[in-house]
């Protein structure tokens, strides 16, 4: 199932299973708001649900600005327990991106004003 908007960069699929219209939009809605709050651009994002079992599997694949793809992966009961668990995982990759790059930017201006 692609998600309702056309511009969007977060495409959203349901393996043998019935997302509804509720699931896509928070999914969009909690994705955007995670990924804005680290970065300004989000490139690429697909978020796929299938059953395993008694349990359903979310797996989140998302690409910021020019950086690497970055995946976070996690089952739970629910779909919606499935998304936020592998959503918590992202944004831990996003966030170490994010210190990763402010900590360069740093030594960077430490550099220039000492030389």
């Amino acid at each position: 199932m692609m998600s309702k908007n056309r511009s969007s960069p977060i495409r959203i699929n349901g393996f043998q299973i019935d997302l509804g219209d509720a699931l896509p939009q928070h999914v969009q809605e909690r994705l955007l708001t995670t990924t804005e709050t680290y970065f300004q651009e989000l490139k690429h994002a697909s978020v796929g649900f299938r059953r395993e079992g008694q349990s359903y599997c979310c797996t989140i694949n998302i690409q910021v600005g020019n950086f690497r793809m970055m995946i976070g992966e996690a089952s739970a009961p629910d779909c919606y327990r499935a998304f936020d668990l592998a959503l918590e995982k992202v944004a831990v990759q996003l966030r170490r991106r994010k210190r990763r790059l402010d900590g360069a930017v740093r030594e960077e201006v430490r550099a220039g004003a000492t030389a």
